[in-house]
């Protein structure tokens, strides 16, 4: 078996023995988080969504084109929330108010 350049920075062995292996962690944790499996928000699908620009993706199999996040289709606060998450937001929303008068 060949020797490995990327066994621990994996795709960011492409830099080489440059830029630090912070930096090179760091590149490699976004680069696994974006060319991984995502669930279209339209097809509901579990595909690679292709990125074709900055913020804007379009899934493979049905074709359609969205905004997201730059290095990830969903953002956390761009997300929809599932009704239970709904509900704990709203609960808490509440109290602040309560702790607020």
């Amino acid at each position: 078996m060949p020797f490995s350049h990327t066994k621990i920075v994996g795709p960011a062995g492409r830099y080489g023995a440059r830029y630090g292996m912070g930096l090179r962690r760091k590149v490699a944790a976004i680069e696994v988080k974006q060319k991984g499996k995502h669930r279209c928000p339209s097809c509901r699908s579990l595909v690679r969504l292709e990125r074709l620009a900055f913020g804007i993706w379009r899934c493979p199999k049905c074709g359609f084109t969205f905004a997201g996040g730059a290095w990830t289709p969903q953002t956390i606060m761009g997300r929809a929330l599932a009704p239970e998450e709904l509900k704990e937001v709203e609960a808490q929303k509440a109290k602040w108010k309560e702790a607020v008068k």
